[in-house]
């Protein structure tokens, strides 16, 4: 039979004598090869019961059984010429014998009589069937039952609520400074899914260790290093200089106005530097300082004595810049 080669593929995919990995996108018959597997295996006298079929949703796995089930039950009631075409399309070789029909139209009755039925199932009701049968060794209660996740953010949001109102409000209050993410409980989801790891309050040693810190590397002596003395005249040399320039340098020009507004640099200052003198994330050297090609070249042309003293500062700000991020998670 002549095939196109999607249709080529997936009956090759759906051959239960490979052993098949498959990578599609969404509908282009991921499901149907599944199903077509099962089919084959059935048509090859496999016990329905030691089949196993594992999806990742509940809908996929109704999906699957509704699908599997049509077929079969067509099976039974299909006159030999269509169900032969219809085995064929299937992958199943050309020259069916009568014994091959036979055996393709008890295939429902024997998938509805297997004791517990075919085991279609999701990744997570598999699971939770082998804790039910090992719960000591795997060191659950043998009377578990399975949290739904709706379920569960309303217990982590009942917690925080109940701490934010107790003795320990402030933990909260310090925690929501530090967080910009709209979805509170992504976070709290982080940190109940490795509770382990805040068994043990870490002392700052091994958090310098984690973050992969020089030791004695602090914000303070962080930014002295990029930011010496004489820093901030150097940047308003330089901002007055991008206001001479193109329209990009006085766009950047109004960016370098926020630096160091009360004389004592901090992280912000350092991030409108990295904003400033370094590439974007998309670009070819991403974060990389941008030595010679900012300001423009004409407006640094005005100035080259100026720039001697600035692309030092660009490489440093380049170098610092993991360290920063680095000592604001360590902070957090």
């Amino acid at each position: 039979m002549q095939r196109n080669p999607a249709s080529q593929r997936q009956i090759e995919a759906s051959d239960p004598a490979n052993s098949t990995w498959v990578s599609a996108n969404a509908g282009s018959g991921k499901t149907r090869v599944l199903t077509d597997r099962v089919a084959r295996l059935l048509l090859d006298r496999v016990d329905p019961q030691n089949i196993l079929c594992l999806t990742y949703t509940k809908a996929a796995a109704s999906e699957m059984q509704n699908r599997l089930f049509n077929r079969l039950g067509a099976w039974a009631m299909m006159q030999d010429a269509d169900l032969r075409a219809d085995l064929q399309e299937l992958g199943v070789e050309d020259d069916i014998p009568p014994a091959r029909l036979r055996t393709a139209r008890t295939l429902f009755a024997r998938a509805i009589e297997t004791p517990g039925g075919l085991k279609i199932q999701t990744i997570h009701s598999f699971c939770a069937g082998l804790l039910r049968r090992f719960p000591l060794e795997a060191g659950v209660s043998p009377q578990f039952t399975e949290m739904e996740d709706r379920a569960s953010a309303l217990l982590r949001a009942e917690v925080v609520d109940l701490m934010a109102m107790g003795p320990e409000g402030g933990v909260v209050d310090l925690l929501a400074r530090h967080f910009t993410e709209a979805d509170f409980d992504k976070l709290l989801q982080e940190v109940a899914g490795k509770r382990g790891l805040f068994e043990v309050l870490p002392d700052e040693a091994r958090l310098y260790g984690v973050f992969d810190l020089a030791s004695g590397l602090t914000p303070d002596v962080l930014l002295q290093s990029v930011l010496p003395e004489g820093t901030s005249d150097l940047i308003g040399r330089l901002r007055d200089l991008c206001l001479t320039g193109s329209v990009t340098d006085v766009k950047e020009a109004k960016r370098l106005a926020g630096f160091c507004t009360d004389d004592t640099p901090d992280w912000s200052d350092l991030i409108i530097l990295e904003g400033v003198f370094l590439f974007g994330e998309d670009a070819k050297n991403p974060f990389g300082a941008k030595l010679g090609t900012f300001p423009t070249k004409a407006t640094r042309q005005k100035a080259l004595d100026l720039m001697e003293q600035i692309e030092p500062l660009m490489v440093a700000v380049e170098a610092a810049r993991a360290d920063r991020i680095k000592l604001m998670a360590l902070d957090r």
